[in-house]
């Protein structure tokens, strides 16, 4: 692929991004900052992983005392619950409230609400298909890790 093409398709996947993003409706009370934290603690439980401050910052890329206080603003809306790993005090797991879970669903239903309006509008159903294979695609890529580093 060319340099220009690479570029104009990343500017493309960004501008998808920042539509979504303006098209979702907001967490009621909550920063996005901490609503994208609260996001992290659903994708690890949904993996069966526990959630820790320190995985969250790595997977979004926040630096660590940012995801703290992202932390206490979910804890006092009552969205998340804090616990120990195995009775270790210093070792802090995190995990959804109800609450949470159900801020969680509502927020991702919203989201998903406009996305599927927009295809449904947008495309005809052979490009519709032609995306969702392409999802696969761009699910590899976001995968990829560069080892030569």
């Amino acid at each position: 692929m060319l340099h220009d093409e690479i570029s104009e398709l990343r500017a493309r996947l960004q501008s998808l991004h920042a539509r979504q993003r303006r098209e979702t409706p907001r967490i009621e009370g909550i920063a996005r900052s901490s609503a994208r934290v609260l996001g992290a603690i659903a994708r690890a439980a949904q993996r069966g992983e526990t959630a820790r401050p320190a995985a969250i910052a790595d997977e979004l890329g926040m630096q660590r005392p940012n995801v703290a206080s992202a932390l206490r603003e979910l804890e006092a809306a009552g969205l998340t619950q804090r616990g120990a790993l195995d009775g270790d005090a210093r070792a802090i797991t995190l995990r959804l409230t109800p609450a949470g879970d159900a801020a969680v669903s509502a927020h991702r239903h919203g989201r998903d609400t406009w996305f599927a309006a927009a295809i449904q509008a947008a495309l005809t159903p052979a490009e519709r298909a032609e995306l969702l294979a392409a999802g696969a695609l761009i699910d590899r890529i976001a995968r990829y890790r560069d080892d030569r580093a």
